[in-house]
Formats: structure tokens, sequence, C-alpha cells
């Protein structure tokens, strides 16, 4: 009887522990952040151009859906605007890195975010929508 209770109390400890967003898993998310060049051509046509980066961006992470969260790891970019997030549990997640603006009179950066949900192990999801927005 006494092991029947143990084994019934240790059961529900670990069925009670829910394990959060974060480090610690089997999952990835990796992706590549573009640049959108939007142009009028000489006929009159508006066309659309997807460049790599100039230069490296950072890419964060936060270990919610909540974008007002401060983020939880970064990745620095590759030449080519890749980046990679290893070793992820299942749960929610929010990725932003900062688009660079340019009005007439002023340049700012606002960020862009995407949200992913992880619901398997040992998964690889990819984002192949990340772009950085700039018009010319």
């Amino acid at each position: 009887m006494r092991n029947l209770i143990f084994l019934l109390l240790i059961g529900t400890l670990f069925s009670a522990c829910k394990k959060e967003a974060g480090e610690g898993g089997t999952s990835v998310i990796e992706g590549k952040v573009y640049k959108l060049y939007t142009y009028q051509t000489s006929q009159g046509q508006i066309d659309t151009i997807y460049y790599q980066l100039d230069a490296v961006k950072d890419v964060y992470i936060i270990y919610s859906d909540d974008e007002g969260a401060i983020y939880d790891d970064d990745f620095e970019t590759d030449f080519n605007g890749r980046y990679r997030f290893e070793f992820l549990r299942k749960g929610d997640y929010t990725l932003y890195t900062y688009a660079d603006s340019s009005d007439v009179n002023t340049t700012y950066d606002y960020p862009v975010f995407r949200h992913i949900e992880i619901d398997a192990n040992n998964t690889t999801y990819k984002i192949e929508d990340f772009v950085i927005e700039k018009n010319q």
C-alpha cells in the first residue's frame, strides 16, 4: 500500500511539471532575412525584387508570444541573411528584427515580428517570409 501511494505521488509530481518554451529541447527555428525593393519601371509598372542583406542583422527571439517582452536570445545573421536558433522546446516563440525605413527627412528603425509555435520535438521550422521592406 505504501509503495502504491509513493508511486502515485511521484507520478503526480512528474505530470504536474510542464516545461515552458525555451532552451533545452531538440527543435530548431531557422530562416533568412531579405530586403524588399519596390520600384517603378520605365513602362510605369511597379516591380519588386528581393535582395540579400547588405550587412549582418541581429534576429531576436522571445520565449513566448508576447511582443512586449524582453528578448531571451539573439543571433547575428551571416552575409546571406541566414539565422538559426537551436535546442528549443515545444511552445510559442516570437522572432523579430529591425527594418530600416527612410523618410524624406528622417531615417528610423522599426521591429518586424514573426510568431511561430513549436508543437513537436526533433523538428526544424523554417521562416521563409522574414522580409525587411525598403522602398526606393
